[in-house]
């Protein structure tokens, strides 16, 4: 188990730097086309030429289409495009903020150089399995928030209001629980308009999923209420006079924290699958904007990925290597005591 943990910790800071990174560390735009150059495969870094000379600069040549049926490339050997650290490239916001072109590697040219090949439009691999991570990684954050204040506002009201209102509460949970959730997903996501902008899309595919998997969160912060309601140090500041809120953000709250985080966690890997199962099935992200789901979409659309265009499946590790990291830190929380997660 320790060494699961340690992967999941090994594993996790890649992803977290190339999630915020991404822009840097792509050659080329995620939405950046070029039909001249769909499906071409990875491009070879070289330090010798066709003629047999040496070059202490890697460097690589451009892919030329032979073939369209077959989607066949050779490299044309009339020019190399020496690659650069910290070359200038497309301008992008570095974390969000700062204006920036410089880019990890690549090349003054625009359109040579595809690490790991380009897709059916000819656009990057590299730079939007990059930008899918940063994407999905903002659909997480921002799922597991609203999440949060739902299973711990709904939970709240319930224990502590009681009567009517639990009942209303935990029984509206039991009916969400008894629907399959993924047609709960697509009904909901079906309600809200096909086409949004990038950060509504964002937005909408967090608070569906959240909306979706509220229960089990909102049932165990009733519990802890229910056990702290009556515990001896409620009842002395109820006595002194404390009003409820107070009560509730001094003395619950900080009780059924532990609680709350620990299943945050455990939740944590339902938002990254989800997120990827909306887009594949075209309800979340679509083309338009990089994710690891619209990505993975083209594997119905041509079978040759699986033997001829592989470097499309890119994402699929990615997908898997954030879904075990994910579940690496969630049993972690799980086997913690509550005075460990305090």
């Amino acid at each position: 188990m320790r060494s699961i943990h340690r992967w999941a910790r090994l594993l996790a800071i890649p992803l977290l730097l190339i999630s915020l990174l991404s822009d840097f560390l792509s050659p080329s735009a995620s939405d950046l086309q070029d039909l001249n150059q769909f499906y071409a495969p990875p491009t070879l870094i070289r330090f010798v030429d066709y003629q047999g000379r040496f070059h202490w600069r890697p460097f690589v040549y451009r892919l030329e289409l032979v073939d369209a049926l077959d989607a066949s490339y050779q490299e044309r050997h009339d020019q190399v495009f020496p690659l650069e650290f910290f070359c200038r490239g497309y301008r992008y916001q570095f974390l969000g903020c700062i204006p920036s072109s410089r880019h990890l590697l690549g090349t003054r040219t625009a359109g040579v150089f595809h690490p790991w090949g380009t897709d059916a439009l000819g656009r990057d691999v590299l730079a939007r399995t990059m930008a899918g991570a940063r994407n999905s990684m903002m659909v997480l954050l921002l799922g597991i928030a609203i999440y949060f204040l739902l299973g711990v506002t709904i939970g709240a009201s319930a224990g502590i209001a009681g009567g009517w209102t639990d009942i209303f509460l935990m029984r509206f949970s039991e009916f969400v629980l008894a629907l399959p959730a993924l047609y709960l997903v697509l009904a909901v996501r079906a309600l809200l308009p096909p086409n949004m902008p990038f950060w509504q899309t964002v937005f909408l595919t967090a608070a569906t999923l959240a909306f979706v998997a509220w229960p089990p969160m909102a049932r165990g912060v009733r519990g802890q209420i229910l056990q702290t309601k009556n515990a001896c140090f409620v009842e002395a500041a109820r006595i002194l006079g404390a009003s409820p809120w107070y009560i509730f953000r001094m003395h619950m709250l900080p009780a059924l924290a532990p609680y709350a985080l620990a299943q945050t966690a455990v939740a944590a890997p339902l938002f990254i699958l989800g997120e990827v199962t909306l887009s594949f099935l075209n309800v979340g992200f679509h083309d338009s904007g990089a994710s690891w789901g619209t990505m993975l979409r083209s594997l119905t659309q041509d079978p040759r990925i699986f033997t001829d265009f592989w470097w499309n499946l890119s994402p699929l590790a990615f997908v898997f290597a954030a879904l075990f990291c994910l579940n690496g830190f969630s049993r972690q929380m799980s086997t913690k005591s509550p005075s460990q997660l305090a």
